[in-house]
């Protein structure tokens, strides 16, 4: 009986490694999802989305099929175990029944779901047709079958309890059995113990990470195992360096710390770390200090899992140290080598195959977190670290740059008995955006003022390339008319590539007789700015040392407010009067963190429309109203200024808002790439032509500020000209082009003579050596 106690201690060694045979390999737990149907009027199609419980993580699955008088049955196969909701929207048909569904696991029915079902019950979008229960089925007619209707089913535990009792306790049998089984081996060969052990604590890691951020119902079997012999190569290789113990405990201690960061990164803004991130950890911290870091409870588990799988390797190790002094300088130095080898061997075969090869790992793609799903943790960054270096495009020459040249030399243009205006104020707001575009109740205004600028405005939405964060980003497009559609996947140029003059608004008004400013209510390492600003052209920077002191009454939700930055710029451009000059002004007040009001009072129509919303929506929301007061006061400011003066404002990114808040807030966006609009207009006080709804992408601003200030367009602009004809919107999470056509990623359109033009002229611009002469006029 001892002995079997003894044996079954070896539990520890083996259930990491017997979970991941089964769950991901041998016996995944993805049911087959049958939804039964009849008497169907017309022929259609039908698409299926299935949503996790975990929205901030995961991902709907989608598939089409047929659907009509044929077609009695559909069958989605495996669907992820976790499922929300299923959505089934009906296109091209005027009425159905939907009769039941049924989950089913290796053929086997486990769960049978109708209309009476009290546990999955089965709804209908009543926006979008009339719908009644008769009997176990569901009868709907759609009021415009051309745009379709959705019935939805309850998925949460699609799959019974008792079936996870008994899948998680043969889990344990055979875990038992193998216990044993290895029990036997290291008797007769103590030796392997210790690498087992190693190897179930890096398992032991990666599942706890994988289980906490949402990752287990996507991974897969080959991945799985691709991103544990990454780490345990690690592990080999630090061992050989140092101590046995050492390496898998390290190993297993980053692994944990890893999948925390990009837990609460991925809730932040949407997508996992990237290489470029680890450039920016002054300023993460930054955006982390207005963030609540609140663990789940799976963090907790996976925090006691991974120290529990630590504190056995180094027991296990320091009673293994007393029984080995004996052991021979050079049999130490063997193995050690031995280990080094080993890892490295095993590193270089995982990173070197065609699994990794096919990896989603084209550097525009926007799908950054579902790789991180199912790709895993270390085969996500391995692949953004490659393709975050930005290769030379195909048949890229210098030659094939001046060329282009040419075609802009002759065309310089010279609009110089035009008006134009002498003071220009840029102002890029901290998450400043219209949620009424993608969905918002239109009643919940809270920019009345910026909605009443008409006469003399150009406004309409901006399309930048960062979500909720990344604020340099958008920065760098809009002051320099380069696109992040170019650059590899999470590429930050403030922190990269912006390390020696770069042409930009501030160096094209500069060299103009402007005068130059930047300004920002924060440190100047902020994002890298107090080093960037003067290759950029800035003459000075103002950062928050510069400005006056701050008291209770100028800050607003724990940040400098919009209007005390505006009053401070007015101050500052109150000393140039008689002299041209170009300020840029970057905001705090909307910084990251809405779960409290504080000092904010709740907007009126916030309270009257959107009183459902969650505090973070509400708080956000408010924000903007108190932003728009601000604006009111700058814009009246310069009104009636004897100077002609043009205000640009625009915002850098959308908010992050919670899950439960985005079914509502973004119930109007048809595209992904809605997720990454924003607002913006350019305002004078003199007159200039009056254009609404206008939609660009935020690397268009310096084109679109130049030519409604009647400046020559220098080649490099003029260029830009020409691209936005075609395609208005393009950012790194997608192109829109004239006709209104959405692609995925300028990827699709690399063959297209004009984006070809694009990426070649910012390549030279960026990464090689470019004429002076694209950014100089006649």
């Amino acid at each position: 009986m001892k002995k079997a106690v003894r044996r079954m201690r070896f539990l520890i060694y083996v259930l990491p490694l017997v979970f991941v045979l089964f769950f991901f390999g041998l016996m995944p737990p993805k049911p087959d999802l049958i939804i039964y149907t009849n008497n169907i009027v017309g022929e259609g199609t039908c698409t299926t989305y299935i949503s996790s419980v975990n929205e901030t993580f995961a991902h709907l699955y989608k598939a089409n099929a047929y659907f009509g008088s044929e077609l009695k049955t559909l069958r989605i196969p495996e669907i992820r175990y976790n499922v929300r909701t299923i959505y089934l929207t009906v296109y091209d048909v005027e009425e159905a029944d939907i009769c039941s569904f049924d989950i089913s696991v290796f053929g086997i029915v486990i769960t049978h779901v109708n209309a009476e079902g009290k546990t999955h019950p089965m709804t209908i979008d009543r926006r979008g047709a009339t719908a009644t229960q008769e009997g176990s089925l569901i009868h709907f007619a759609p009021k415009d079958p051309a745009a379709g209707s959705t019935a939805m089913f309850d998925g949460t535990g699609l799959i019974p309890l008792w079936l996870w009792i008994c899948y998680f306790v043969f889990l344990l049998l055979i875990s038992v059995l193998l216990s044993f089984a290895l029990s036997v081996l290291v008797e007769r060969v103590p030796a392997v113990r210790l690498p087992f052990l190693g190897m179930a604590a890096v398992l032991a890691a990666l599942l706890a990470g994988a289980f906490f951020c949402g990752s287990l119902p996507y991974v897969d079997y080959t991945h799985f195992l691709l991103n544990a012999a990454l780490l345990l190569a690690a592990a080999l290789i630090v061992s050989g360096l140092t101590l046995p113990w050492i390496g898998p405990v390290a190993v297993s201690v980053f692994t944990l710390l890893w999948y925390i960061a990009n837990f609460f990164v991925i809730s932040f803004r949407g997508k996992p770390i990237m290489p470029a991130d680890l450039k920016a950890v002054s300023t993460a911290m930054e955006v982390v200090n207005g963030y609540s870091l609140k663990p789940s409870w799976q963090m907790a588990v996976g925090i006691l899992i991974t120290a529990l799988y630590c504190g056995a390797v180094i027991l296990l190790c320091r009673r293994t140290k007393k029984k080995r002094k004996d052991r021979m300088l050079r049999k130490k130095l063997l193995m050690r080598g031995a280990a080094v080898a080993a890892g490295a061997l095993i590193a270089v075969l995982c990173l070197n195959n065609s699994v990794v090869r096919s990896l989603n790992s084209f550097q525009w793609n926007e799908n950054l977190i579902e790789g991180f799903h199912r790709e895993g943790i270390v085969l996500t960054y391995v692949q953004a670290a490659k393709s975050s270096h930005v290769k030379r495009p195909d048949g890229y020459s210098k030659e094939a740059v001046d060329a282009y040249l040419e075609e802009y030399r002759s065309s310089a243009s010279d609009a110089s008995d035009l008006p134009r205006p002498v003071n220009i104020i840029m102002v890029m707001n901290e998450a400043f955006s219209d949620l009424r575009t993608v969905g918002l109740d239109s009643r919940v205004d809270v920019m009345p003022f910026i909605d009443s600028l008409k006469e003399n405005t150009c406004e309409g939405s901006l399309y930048a390339s960062v979500y909720a964060g990344g604020t340099c980003n958008t920065e760098f497009e809009a002051l320099t008319g380069n696109s992040l559609a170019f650059f590899g996947t999470g590429a930050y140029p403030y922190t990269e590539n912006v390390t020696s003059p770069m042409f930009s608004l501030a160096s094209y008004f500069r060299d103009a007789g402007f005068v130059t400013e930047a300004f920002h209510a924060n440190r100047a390492q902020n994002w890298n700015r107090n080093m960037v600003y003067p290759f950029l052209g800035f003459d000075v920077f103002h950062s928050i040392d510069d400005y006056p002191p701050f008291t209770e009454e100028t800050y607003v939700h724990s940040h400098p407010a919009d209007l005390a930055d505006y009053l401070y710029i007015e101050s500052v451009n109150d000393g140039y009067r008689g002299q041209k000059r170009f300020l840029f002004n970057v905001t705090m007040q909307n910084h990251s963190g809405y779960e409290h009001f504080e000092d904010l009072e709740e907007a009126d129509t916030v309270k009257e429309y959107a009183s459902g919303l969650p505090i973070e929506s509400r708080v956000y929301l408010s924000l903007i109203r108190v932003s728009d007061k601000a604006v009111e006061q700058l814009v009246e400011t310069y009104r009636d200024s004897d100077e002609p003066t043009m205000i640009i404002f625009f915002g850098d990114h959308q908010p992050g808002q919670p899950a439960e808040a985005q079914r509502e807030l973004y119930s109007g966006a048809s595209f992904r790439i809605d997720y990454f609009k924003t607002k913006f207009f350019i305002w004078t006080n003199y007159e200039t032509e009056a254009v609404e709804n206008e939609s660009i992408s935020a690397n268009y601003l310096p084109w679109l500020i130049l030519e409604r200030g009647n400046f020559p367009l220098p080649p490099y602009i003029q260029m830009l000209k020409e691209v936005h004809e075609k395609y208005p919107i393009i950012s790194s999470q997608g192109v829109i082009d004239a006709e209104g056509n959405v692609y995925d990623g300028v990827s699709e359109l690399l063959e297209d003579p004009l984006i070809r033009k694009y990426r070649y002229v910012q390549y030279a611009n960026v990464f090689d050596e470019i004429d002076p002469a694209w950014f100089q006029t006649n």
